[in-house]
């Protein structure tokens, strides 16, 4: 029976299988096809045209303020401030004030037991009347042997003696009452009075201390006399000094406020420098306005120091200086312009190259005159008429056939260039005016009028959605843009990144660094972008 019943149950299991073939069938072409699909989307992907994925990304050319400066640090500082101590020693008795209290001058601050400075009182004008007394008696024998000396019962040198000791006993007088004032003024020394005006800032004596005066007194209080102005000494490296004068605009936070922004000027530029770890600093004292007196005295601030700002001026993304395309023949394109321009072409303009390297090199080129750049550095700067022109140009080429070039370095050259120059200022000198002198004053002083700095590079455009060169003329730099003299106008789309990638990145080169359009190279250093190599 159970051998029947498997075997039927198998029969039935069987034809039902047979009834879904067609099912079964579908299901299994279903598959088939399915992965057919799949194999196709992965060729495709692989080896399918593709989609630029990573277009180019471009900014406009606009227009805006452009601010070159100098980042430094430094602790905030109340302009005046005192270390109170004491110049006598003893216990102290009271303290009178607290930190953050508001003082006069001659306000007391502490007290010191004035019980041994009362006694050396009394102990100096018990001297004193002694010496009064001695004194007394020094004077009566004087005047006794005077009337003896009348008489001519008293020598001449017994009067010298009397004399003497008259003298004596007066000065022995005038000796204990300096020693009671010297008493009297310790006994208000132990009175600590406040100096100035101002707040307490610091205090670090209480009740029961005991205080020793030495050479050099312990502070026990330090007063600030306003807090509402502070000054900041910030550290300013060596190679940036050189541009920090006195009045420049001086912008800081602290980490107290991070999102508020203050504002000082330069005070001081102290001219020692400070050594460490091979490094060189100078410290740049910086006052500013201390609103509500939300800045307290011990807080960094981040300064920086506007060494120039220009407002509305054209600009252009930093971005844009460092893109590079992947294409070497866009690459060559670039440095072909970039050389061309060098080059000064052929003709009239390379002459006039020629002619204006001439007036740095003391070279005659042709269409150029010698010495024209220098020359005329310093007759903008110190607003020379024709007649002061001529002379200089004179001055100049007189110095440059006494000088010529030198064979050493470029630090050599640079120091001749600067002899002679001073020479042909010292040939005008005579001829300028007063207003010409103080031109002359602050051109020397590093205050006179700063010369532009211009720089050449390539930037690149889209046109017919491929990059194309343009040369550009360049200035002064912040950390997001740079002044556009020439080559492009307001609104042109410059290219600051993407594009397809580079087969092979290649570090440096004429554009900045390589890998991706782009990619870093170039750019800022201390608010002048790097020129074409």
């Amino acid at each position: 029976m159970e051998l029947t019943a498997v075997k039927e149950r198998v029969q039935s299991t069987a034809s039902g299988l047979w009834a879904k073939r067609p099912g079964l069938l579908r299901g299994r072409n279903l598959f088939i096809t399915g992965g057919a699909l799949v194999v196709l989307l992965i060729g495709w992907n692989l080896f399918g045209p593709k989609k630029d994925e990573d277009p180019y990304r471009t900014a406009a050319v606009d227009r805006g303020a452009i601010t070159r400066v100098v980042s430094a640090t430094g602790t905030l500082q109340p302009l005046v401030s005192a270390n109170v101590g004491s110049t006598v020693s003893g216990p102290v008795q009271s303290v009178s004030v607290d930190f953050n209290s508001q003082v006069r001058a001659g306000q007391e601050l502490a007290r010191l037991d004035p019980t041994p400075f009362q006694q050396r009182i009394v102990q100096a004008q018990a001297q004193l009347a002694q010496a009064q007394a001695q004194a007394a008696v020094a004077n009566s024998d004087y005047q006794r042997y005077q009337l003896l000396q009348q008489r001519g019962f008293a020598s001449e040198q017994l009067m010298a003696q009397q004399r003497a000791a008259r003298d004596t006993a007066r000065a022995a007088v005038a000796s204990a009452a300096a020693q009671v004032a010297t008493a009297r003024t310790d006994l208000d020394r132990s009175i600590i009075r406040s100096p100035i005006d101002g707040v307490v800032v610091d205090r670090q004596v209480n009740v029961g201390q005991p205080v020793a005066s030495s050479l050099q007194a312990a502070t026990l209080f330090t007063i600030a006399q306003d807090l509402s102005r502070l000054q900041a000494n910030i550290t300013v490296d060596e190679a940036d000094i050189g541009e920090v004068n006195e009045g420049q605009a001086v912008q800081f936070t602290v980490d107290a406020f991070p999102d508020r922004q203050f504002e000082g000027r330069v005070s001081q530029v102290r001219q020692q420098g400070v050594a460490e770890s091979g490094v060189v600093s100078y410290t740049v004292v910086v006052e500013a306005d201390n609103p509500g007196r939300s800045l307290l005295p011990g807080m960094t601030a981040n300064a920086e120091i506007v060494l120039e700002q220009q407002e509305n001026v054209l600009r252009i993304p930093n971005t844009a200086l460092r893109f590079r395309p992947a294409d070497p023949d866009l690459v060559a394109q670039g440095q072909a312009l970039m050389g061309g321009e060098r080059r000064g072409g052929s003709g009239e303009a390379q002459a006039q190259t020629r002619g204006e390297r001439g007036g740095q090199r003391g070279e005659r080129g042709q269409g150029g005159q010698r010495g024209g750049r220098g020359v005329a550095q310093i007759a903008e700067a110190l607003q020379l008429n024709e007649q002061q022109r001529a002379a200089a140009q004179t001055a100049f080429d007189n110095a440059m056939a006494a000088n010529p070039r030198g064979q050493g370095g470029s630090g050599d050259r640079r120091g001749q260039f600067r002899r002679i120059r001073e020479q042909v200022i010292a040939a005008i000198e005579p001829t300028l005016t007063a207003e010409q002198k103080q031109l002359l004053e602050q051109m020397r002083s590093g205050g006179g009028p700063r010369q532009e700095t211009r720089n050449q590079v390539v930037v690149w455009v889209l046109r017919n959605n491929k990059p194309a060169p343009v040369l550009v003329e360049t200035g002064i730099a912040d950390n997001g843009y740079t002044l556009l003299y020439s080559g492009l106008n307001e609104g042109d789309e410059v290219i600051i990144g993407g594009g397809p990638q580079a087969a092979a990145t290649t570090p440096g080169g004429p554009f900045g660094g390589g890998g991706r359009g782009g990619g870093p190279g170039g750019g800022a250093h201390s608010g002048h972008m790097t020129p074409w190599p």
